[in-house]
């Protein structure tokens, strides 16, 4: 059973090992011992805790090479908003989502083929919701900083030294999904540290068939590994998303505000406001902080800024009330096809 509380925060020593997956999402606990100090068994026995809490997780998200991300929010009928969030959730292509609050009920990070494909998400799937009253989309540009790239900081450069693969030059023929990845994407999506014996029997095949269509599709970046953990878990429990607008380049703004500790999401997009940014806090206060940062650096004028109330899904990953995994729908690209759709 989840635990209830919403003040639970991760110890030192575990976000260390979360810390640690982040670099090297399938490292062996043997590896992960080598670098943290604690032997393998107690890695693993911490691990599984905090993965049946539901307070972080290893998932597989397969979105290609090529794709367009767009940004979306949606607000819906007064009786309605219920069920429009669960649509959403259960929506493969809206690998992010929150209630907030303000003019529109959702936030919504969506995954597109291409730009005809988004345009068939927004105005022909979404606008026909009877629930949905109005859309607002951006499109993204350029990504300074996303849930793939956020770290909690707990590990020092010699363990980072140790765990972060070395670069792999991508396969000179790109791997392309095939019909029959379908249970292997699923399994790895549910769980992207299952091991190679139980894919292999998922998908009634052998290891070595399992590892080299593994080693196919992350060479060639079309599935990402990535762990993840809940903002209770680190001590910010808060998500404030702002709209800013950047006179000029945003490359100057992006490299800057990437660095900050609490920057979780950092995207260039179309639009009067074309800069997109979102923090985890510990403290709504914080938030004013965070906009005096802004205002600072020059050529920056915020639009617009919202609390999310309830952040409801994750790259997939499925969150309850009180922020903790509770599920998971893979993740899919819209309009890339009957299998990724």
């Amino acid at each position: 059973m989840k635990p209830e509380s919403d003040t639970f925060v991760i110890a030192e020593s575990d976000l260390e090992i979360v810390n640690a997956l982040q670099l090297n999402p399938r490292a062996s606990w043997t590896e992960l011992a080598s670098v943290l100090d604690m032997d393998s068994t107690t890695i693993a026995r911490r691990w599984r805790r905090l993965v049946a809490d539901g307070h972080a997780w290893v998932n597989a998200v397969a979105i290609g090479r090529a794709h367009i991300f767009g940004y979306l929010m949606i607000s819906s009928t007064q009786d309605s908003v219920a069920e429009v969030g669960e649509r959403l959730r259960q929506l493969p292509c809206a690998y992010l989502l929150a209630r907030t609050e303000g003019e529109f009920e959702y936030f919504v990070g969506v995954v597109a083929a291409d730009q005809k494909s988004l345009d068939a998400l927004v105005c022909e799937h979404l606008a026909a919701d009877p629930g949905i009253l109005s859309i607002r989309s951006r499109v993204g540009v350029k990504v300074y900083r996303d849930g793939f790239s956020w770290e909690p900081g707990a590990l020092g450069q010699a363990g980072r030294a140790q765990l972060t693969p070395a670069s792999t030059k991508a396969a000179e023929a790109p791997a392309v999904f095939r019909q029959s990845d379908g249970a292997l994407l699923d399994a790895l999506g549910r769980d992207g540290r299952a091991s190679y014996a139980r894919l292999a029997a998922i998908c009634e095949t052998n290891e070595t068939a399992i590892r080299r269509r593994l080693a196919q599709l992350t060479a060639s970046h079309q599935l990402i590994f990535r762990c993840d953990v809940s903002q209770q878990a680190v001590g910010s429990p808060f998500e404030v998303i702002f709209d800013v607008a950047v006179d000029g380049s945003t490359d100057e703004l992006g490299q800057l505000v990437s660095s900050w500790p609490e920057t979780r999401l950092l995207v260039a997009t179309t639009g009067t406001a074309n800069m997109l940014i979102s923090v985890w806090l510990s403290s709504l206060a914080q938030s004013l902080v965070v906009e005096d940062r802004l205002r600072r650096i020059g050529n920056v004028r915020i639009l617009d800024r919202r609390v999310s109330l309830y952040p409801m899904k994750r790259f997939g990953q499925l969150l309850g009330p009180s922020g903790v995994a509770e599920g998971h729908v893979p993740v899919a690209i819209w309009g890339a096809g009957d299998m990724l759709r």
